[in-house]
């Protein structure tokens, strides 16, 4: 709107400056609308009359992008503090708030302030990113030899290549990234320990062009949010130069698919243990939530969920977890409990005890389906039905059972007796074998399946 457009409502044009001053003052102090229309001959009704007031010039208030006096419409007498009457350029449409308070503040959106907000914004982008970039220079580290990742780190790697990645397959997304919705372990703690491990030993290293408010600036940018930086791979295959991610997850899939490794024993012995049980945390918080118990005993139940599936899945202890939790609740509802964190701090110990009646009473426990509301980790999903190729087995089979009855009969025992001088069977890897010498035959039987091996001498 120019200057020129600012013209006197048809209603007061029979008025001079001088007179709508004076109603106006009259306005602000109380008279009767309908009084002041009768005065001054306005044909307005009594709630319009605010309405016909023109503008007031400002000379002192100039736009700072048209040089040219600025405009502000009248106050009504109900004019609070807390409303917002901009000061206006007509010319331009930048406008001023400058009665605006802390908690209502306004900006202009003019066109010239967009585009000066913009700049602004740009250059502090750019400042605060070239910051990051000089802390998180890649090339201060030093590519970590493939050769030196434990199991545990090649499985986790594996798990976010799958999950964590996107089509550019250049870094692992960040945890929080919204594009993702599968969980990389069954709680945020394991989550985190995960990527704190391959953090530590430079395995992986943050990416410099995360997003900008994954860095914490009050602290020069020298701390980050774990959960929302992305990752750099920083592994080298050979030599020392870093090998892309693509390349590290070949040799990586390759090597998980192939077979497990006698020296994977141990870290593959803590892993499927370490799934178990925060699996069940996981749906302990979830039925703790659905009952609103402050449950804080992670430490402890950590230790009883670790005996308890020396002899029962995870999908077993659901019903101790069940049951223990609804226990909990009778008990602060009764008033018996001094708060809802006194009474959760019975879960672990109710959990045990269920545990222990159910072997010595020979319970026929039964086995839940999972939560919807806990869903299966994809780090399980790697483990288990990649790499062991046992469909959840996690969840369906007691894992102390499972590690001594199959898993290291499979792939460590056989190992253990060829690096000792006992006679085995080649069918079970059981010792207590039986020889015999018959006609000149060597007979083996072993005792604990039945299987006889024959052994003719041909010297």
């Amino acid at each position: 709107m120019n200057e020129k457009d600012i013209e006197l409502a048809a209603e007061i044009q029979h008025l001079s400056e001088v007179q709508i001053e004076e109603l106006y003052q009259k306005y602000l102090n109380g008279a009767k609308n309908a009084d002041l229309i009768e005065e001054y001959g306005i044909n307005v009704t009594p709630n319009k009359l605010i309405t016909v007031f023109p503008p007031r010039k400002l000379l002192n208030e100039l736009c700072p992008y048209c040089s040219v006096p600025m405009y502000s419409k009248r106050k009504s007498k109900s004019y609070s503090s807390w409303d917002t009457i901009p000061i206006e350029c007509y010319k331009c449409e930048h406008k001023l708030f400058i009665d605006t308070n802390d908690y209502n503040r306004r900006e202009c959106r003019c066109e010239n302030c967009l585009t000066i907000r913009h700049r602004e914004r740009l250059a502090k982008e750019t400042r605060q990113r070239n910051a990051i970039r000089e802390v998180y220079n890649l090339d201060r580290y030093e590519p970590v030899p493939y050769d030196d990742l434990t199991f545990f780190q090649k499985i986790v790697l594996l798990t976010l290549f799958r999950m964590q990645t996107d089509e550019e397959f250049d870094y692992i997304l960040s945890l929080d990234d919204p594009r993702r919705t599968i969980q990389l372990s069954p709680t945020s703690l394991m989550d985190t320990e995960c990527i704190k491990n391959l953090l530590k030993s430079r395995v992986i290293v943050v990416d410099p062009d995360s997003s900008i408010t994954a860095f914490c600036e009050e602290d020069d940018f020298q701390k980050f949010y774990l959960r929302q930086v992305r990752w750099v791979v920083n592994i080298s295959l050979e030599g020392t130069y870093r090998s892309s991610l693509s390349e590290v997850y070949n040799k990586t899939y390759t090597e998980l698919r192939e077979a497990v490794r006698i020296e994977w024993e141990h870290n593959l012995h803590d892993l499927i243990y370490k799934l178990s049980v925060e699996e069940v945390l996981q749906y302990l918080y979830v039925k703790s939530d659905e009952l609103r118990l402050n449950f804080t005993a992670e430490k402890k139940t950590r230790e009883v969920v670790n005996q308890l599936l020396e002899n029962f899945a995870v999908s077993e202890i659901y019903y101790f977890v069940k049951k223990s939790v609804e226990d909990a609740h009778i008990f602060y509802t009764k008033g018996q409990a001094q708060s809802k964190k006194h009474a959760a701090n019975i879960i672990p110990n109710k959990m045990l005890t269920l545990g222990e009646r159910a072997i010595n009473e020979n319970w026929s426990t039964y086995k839940y389906n999972r939560d919807s509301r806990a869903p299966r980790s994809y780090l399980s999903q790697i483990l288990f039905d990649f790499v062991l190729q046992d469909k959840d087995a996690g969840f369906t089979k007691a894992i102390g059972k499972y590690w001594s009855e199959e898993l290291y009969p499979r792939y460590f025992f056989q190992e253990e007796l060829e690096n000792s001088n006992s006679l085995y069977c080649l069918d079970c890897g059981s010792t207590l074998i039986d020889i015999a010498m018959e006609d000149a035959v060597l007979k083996a039987k072993c005792k604990s399946c039945g299987i006889t091996k024959e052994y003719v001498s041909h010297s």
